[in-house]
């Protein structure tokens, strides 16, 4: 099994199905013949989508997560391998429906009971209404949109 503490979507996921145990390794390896069978294995799960969202929302930058490879989530998260926030010259695409950076938007949500923490940005995409919760995901967004802003402004 994948987790200690299984997300309840996780009991329907491809990958704990026991015909599937014998490429559990594939999720976590770094031959990208590997990790190409454990995206197919994703592209056929029903919990693709909540399972991309499972792991940007909880930073899972190794392996493969929701058909995402570890490259594709950290440029989703806009994070460096040590899982740091860094700026790319290419911002972040929708990670369910690739369409760009355009078509996302960040938001902010209520967190009741959060305490001190009683709000939180996520991002969302227009296009697919995908939603996931990431600072750094948030800041590439809205770097990307003052720049197109700034691109228009020159060019008027």
């Amino acid at each position: 099994m994948m987790f200690e503490e299984s997300p309840t979507w996780h009991e329907d996921a491809e990958c704990v199905r026991p015909e599937n145990q014998k490429y559990v390794e594939n999720f976590f390896a770094n031959k990208p013949s590997q990790q190409n069978q454990a995206k197919k294995l994703c592209n056929m799960c029903p919990v693709k989508r909540e399972c991309a969202q499972w792991a940007l929302n909880n930073k899972q930058i190794w392996g493969v997560w929701g058909g995402m490879g570890p490259e594709q989530t950290r440029r989703t998260l806009s994070v460096n391998w040590e899982g740091q926030e860094m700026r790319h010259k290419r911002f972040p695409l929708c990670p369910s429906c690739k369409f760009k950076t355009s078509s996302l938007e960040t938001k902010v949500i209520d967190r009741p009971d959060a305490g001190r923490w009683s709000t939180m940005k996520v991002v969302y995409c227009n296009n697919c209404k995908f939603v996931w919760q990431s600072r750094t995901s948030a800041n590439a967004v809205e770097a990307y949109h003052a720049q197109e802003k700034k691109k228009k402004k020159r060019s008027s």
